[in-house]
């Protein structure tokens, strides 16, 4: 149960789970690349906060709501955050929301901002992502502002969401997500939403570089903005993205996104903005900066 203060709502500390095996998410190749233990997939993060939400905003916030966040500090399996949402200062105003771990308030794993409406002022949306020409890119080099990156049919399945709850990989959900919900159909967590919308890469970022190979991926940033929400279970729906830019910092490339939702009846249920980061050590194209043996 979340604790309410005079100026914040805090959510129960809740254990975050890995469940992948590639990349930063093995063990050993998280090791070699410098993390302290396989990291767990930063947008199942982003579930801990649904509860605080819905508290602050009404059920409303899963049909028009906005959850922006940044990341900066890695999360590695078997630890446990507590999302941390701000009291808006007006009714459905925006406010500032951020995670950390229980034991220790001195350091935010992610921080931005949650919305109701107008998502216009979020935090992705006025961030300084530093974006940049591509010609000084290795990986990214030739992906310029504008790229489309196609469009893909997907799903969040049913069963595929329930076994990811039942694994304690979705670590925040409700009756809404398994049985019945107020518009019906059981709905998508936030981690699945995003799901659905990286199902466009269908396990390959070419989509985005042509020729980039597999370099180890990380979220450096996530937007998840529901418009026509929500997302429900078992129904089609076609997702599409486009580049916004690109750029670099010492140790990665990235690539900020954008993806659209839409439905049977081709309204844009939701949208997303991505910034997915590419680890320089783990390419090829970066002899210079990979470590021995790195896979």
């Amino acid at each position: 149960m979340a604790q309410a203060g005079e100026d914040v709502l805090i959510g129960p500390a809740r254990t975050v789970l890995n469940h992948l095996e590639s990349s930063i998410h093995n063990p050993e190749a998280a090791s070699r690349l410098g993390f302290r233990g396989a990291a767990v997939d930063g947008r199942y993060y982003l579930d801990v906060f649904a509860p605080l939400l819905v508290q602050t905003y009404g059920q409303a916030w899963c049909e028009r709501g906005a959850l922006s966040i940044y990341y900066l500090n890695v999360v590695v399996t078997g630890e446990a955050i507590q999302a941390v949402v701000k009291r808006p200062p007006a009714p459905g105003a925006q406010t500032r929301v951020f995670a950390r771990p229980p034991d220790d308030a001195a350091i935010v794993t992610c921080q931005g901002t949650a919305s109701l409406g107008d998502h216009a002022r979020s935090e992705l949306a006025t961030y300084d992502f530093r974006l940049s020409d591509d010609a000084d890119l290795r990986m990214l080099k030739g992906v310029k502002p504008g790229k489309s990156m196609g469009e893909a049919d997907a799903v969040v399945a049913r069963e595929a969401q329930a076994a990811e709850i039942d694994a304690k990989v979705i670590n925040e959900a409700g009756e809404w997500h398994r049985e019945r919900s107020p518009w019906g159909g059981p709905i998508a967590t936030i981690s699945s939403t995003t799901s659905l919308v990286f199902k466009l890469f269908s396990g390959s970022f070419e989509r985005i570089s042509p020729g980039i190979g597999m370099p180890a991926g990380m979220n450096g940033a996530i937007e998840v903005a529901y418009l026509e929400g929500p997302v429900f279970l078992d129904r089609p729906y076609k997702v599409s993205g486009e580049v916004i830019g690109v750029g670099q910092s010492p140790k990665t490339e990235y690539c900020l996104w954008d993806a659209k939702v839409r439905d049977e009846k081709g309204r844009t249920v939701a949208r997303m903005r991505h910034l997915q980061r590419f680890l320089k050590a783990s390419s090829p194209l970066y002899p210079e900066l990979s470590p021995q043996d790195a896979g």
